[in-house]
C-alpha cells in the first residue's frame, strides 16, 4: 500500500500544473501517468534526427504560459512561433492586427462578388479580438506575484475586473455555434468554409472567430512543445514531488480513497486530482459505500458524462523531406493554415459524411475513396515545419512536416473494423502529401524520405483520450462541463469525496491555457 497525501491522475499539462502547485506548497504529491513519460497530448519525439511534435503544435501563452515559467523558474527558452495564412497561391503571414486588413484584402481578391460579406465578417472578427484581448493580454492573476504597492494593486485589479466583465456580457451573446453566426453575415457557403472549417463543429462563435488575435499569441519553446513538458516535470521533482509513469489507473474507490492501477499496486489518497480521461473515471469509480446524497449526484453526473462523446479528432502525416528549411522559408513561416482550393469543403465533412455512414453496411471502398479525394481536395490543413523555428529540429540541409486535420473518430474506427485500415492510412499519407505537394510546397512529393501517420484510433489507443479527442468534448449536443468563465472555480468539482477533476474535460471551449488554469484551480481547491 502506498500512501500519499496528494495524487494526481494523469500527466498532461493540466496534472503537471496542478502537481506543480502542490509540490510547491510542499504538499506530499504523487503523479502517476500511464505512459513511458508524462505529456499527454503535448509530446515531442525523435525519428532518425527529425524532431516532431507529437501532439499540440505549438503553445498558446493566452497569458498563462509565460507567467508559469517565470514563477516557477522553468529553464526554457521561448521561440517567435508565427502564423502563416494560405488559399491556393495567395499567402498571408500574421505580423500584428494590421494583418486583419490585409486578410481582408485577400478574401475580397478570393471572392469579389461577396466584398460587403467580408467587411461585414472582419468588423465582427474585429469586435471579437477587443474583447479577447481583455482575457488573454494580461498575466492571469493566479500567477501573478504579490505586488508591494497595495493601492496599485487594487486598482489595477478593478480595472482589470470591468474590462472583464464587459468582455463576458459581449461573449455570452456570441455563444452560438459559428457556422450560425456566420450565416447571419454571408451567404456565400465558400466564404464562409473558409474562414471556419478548420474549426470543430459548432465551436462557439467567440471562440472560433477570435482565433486571429490567437495567432500573434502563439510561442514555440527552444527542444519543441515536450520541452517543456520535461521542464514542468523537472520542477516538480526539484520540489519534493514525485512521478511515476507506466502506472495506469484501473480502478478508484471513492469511500475508502483508494486507488488500483493495472499491475495490483494499491494508492490511499487524502485528496485526489484526475486530470486523465473522464470517462474513465466515472466508469471505473466505485460508487460503494456513499452517502444517499452523495450517491445521487454521482450517478447523474456519471450519466452525463458517459452519455457524451468528445469533439472531432485529427489525422496527422508526419515526414521527413530531403529539401532544405530555405526551400520551405522562401514560402511560409514554421506554422501554416493553408486551404488548396477556395471552394472549400461545403457539405463534404457534414451531410455527405453523415450520408456515407448511413450506408456503411453496403458501403464499397471506391466510394469511401472518392469521399477522401473531395476531403482533401477542399479541406484546410494544419503545417508545422519545427525546423523553421528550432534549427536543431532536424539534420543539415534537411525538412521534417506534419500535416494534419480534423477527422472523425467514427468514420476511422468503422474503417478498423471493415479491415480497411492500413491500406486506408497509407491512401491518406498519399493524400496530404500530394495535395500539398501540387500546391503550396511543389516537389515535396519527391523529396520524401520517410513518412508514417497518427489516426483518430491511434491517438485514443496511445493517450487514452474518448474518442481520440483532443479539445474535450464535441460541440454538437449539450456539453457536461462547464462552459461560463463565471463558473469555472467550479469546474474541478466531482461528487467523489476529496475528488477533484480537471483539464480539457471540466470546461469548455478548452485547449492548452485550460489545462494549466484548471490544473491551478484544482491545486488550490485542495487543502
Amino acid at each position: 500500500m502506498i500512501e500519499k497525501d496528494k495524487i494526481v491522475v494523469g500527466g498532461g499539462i493540466a496534472g503537471l500544473t496542478a502537481a506543480l502547485s502542490l509540490a510547491q506548497r510542499g504538499k506530499d504529491v504523487l503523479l502517476v501517468e500511464k505512459n513511458e513519460k508524462p505529456g499527454g497530448l503535448m509530446n515531442s519525439f525523435e525519428r532518425d534526427d527529425f524532431r516532431f511534435e507529437g501532439g499540440a503544435r505549438a503553445l498558446v501563452n493566452a497569458g498563462l504560459v509565460k507567467p508559469l515559467i517565470k514563477e516557477f523558474s522553468l529553464d526554457i527558452k521561448v521561440l517567435p512561433n508565427p502564423i502563416t495564412l494560405g488559399i491556393e497561391d495567395r499567402l498571408l503571414e500574421i505580423d500584428g492586427e494590421q494583418s486583419l486588413y490585409r486578410y481582408s484584402d485577400m478574401l475580397k481578391d478570393l471572392y469579389p462578388e461577396s466584398e460587403d460579406e467580408v467587411d461585414k465578417i472582419i468588423r465582427a472578427i474585429r469586435a471579437i479580438i477587443e474583447d479577447m484581448t481583455v482575457l488573454y493580454g494580461v498575466e492571469n492573476p493566479l500567477f501573478a506575484k504579490q505586488k508591494q504597492n497595495v493601492l496599485s494593486m487594487i486598482l489595477s485589479s478593478v480595472i482589470r475586473m470591468l474590462k472583464f466583465l464587459r468582455t463576458m456580457y459581449r461573449i455570452g451573446r456570441m455563444n452560438a455555434p459559428f457556422e450560425d453566426y456566420l450565416d447571419a453575415l454571408a451567404t456565400n457557403q465558400s466564404l464562409k468554409d473558409i474562414i471556419g472549417q478548420h474549426f470543430f463543429r459548432r465551436t462557439p462563435a467567440f471562440f472560433a472567430l477570435s482565433y486571429f488575435a490567437l495567432y500573434n499569441d502563439y510561442i514555440y519553446p527552444e527542444g519543441g512543445v515536450g520541452a517543456f513538458i520535461e521542464e514542468l516535470g523537472k520542477a516538480v521533482g526539484a520540489r519534493g514531488g514525485e512521478i511515476r509513469c507506466n502506472t495506469e489507473i484501473v480502478s478508484v474507490d471513492g469511500h475508502n480513497k483508494l486507488l488500483r492501477d493495472a499491475k495490483g499496486n494499491e494508492y490511499r489518497y487524502d485528496e485526489m486530482i484526475w486530470t486523465a480521461d473522464l470517462k474513465a473515471l466515472y466508469a471505473m469509480a466505485s460508487d460503494k459505500g456513499m452517502a444517499k446524497r452523495s450517491l445521487e449526484r454521482f450517478r447523474t453526473r456519471k450519466r452525463a458524462v458517459l452519455a457524451h462523446k468528445g469533439a472531432e479528432s485529427v489525422f496527422s502525416v508526419f515526414l521527413a523531406s530531403d529539401l532544405p528549411p530555405e526551400f520551405f522559408r522562401e514560402k511560409t513561416s514554421g506554422h501554416v493554415f493553408y486551404t488548396p482550393d477556395r471552394r472549400g469543403l461545403g457539405t463534404v465533412h457534414t451531410s455527405e459524411l453523415h450520408a456515407l455512414l448511413e450506408r456503411w453496411d453496403t458501403l464499397q471502398k471506391e466510394d469511401l475513396h472518392d469521399w477522401l479525394d473531395k476531403f482533401c481536395k477542399y479541406n484546410t490543413f494544419e503545417i508545422s515545419i519545427p525546423v523553421l523555428r528550432d534549427p536543431g529540429a532536424a539534420p543539415p540541409g534537411k525538412t521534417g512536416l506534419i500535416i494534419s486535420t480534423l477527422f472523425d473518430y467514427t468514420l476511422i474506427s468503422r474503417i478498423r473494423a471493415r479491415g480497411w485500415y492500413e491500406e486506408f492510412t497509407n491512401r491518406v499519407e498519399d493524400s496530404f502529401i500530394a495535395t500539398v505537394s501540387s500546391s503550396i510546397y511543389p516537389d515535396l512529393k519527391d523529396s520524401v524520405l520517410f513518412r508514417f501517420s497518427a489516426s483518430p484510433w491511434s491517438i485514443r489507443e496511445r493517450v487514452g483520450s474518448s474518442e481520440g479527442s483532443i479539445v474535450g468534448w464535441s460541440f454538437e449536443g449539450e456539453i457536461p462541463a462547464v462552459t461560463s468563465m463565471f463558473n469555472m472555480g467550479n469546474s474541478v468539482k466531482t461528487p467523489l469525496p476529496g475528488v477533484y477533476a480537471a483539464g480539457k474535460w471540466v470546461y469548455s471551449p478548452a485547449g492548452g491555457p485550460t489545462g494549466i488554469m484548471t490544473g491551478r484551480i484544482a491545486a488550490k481547491q485542495c487543502k
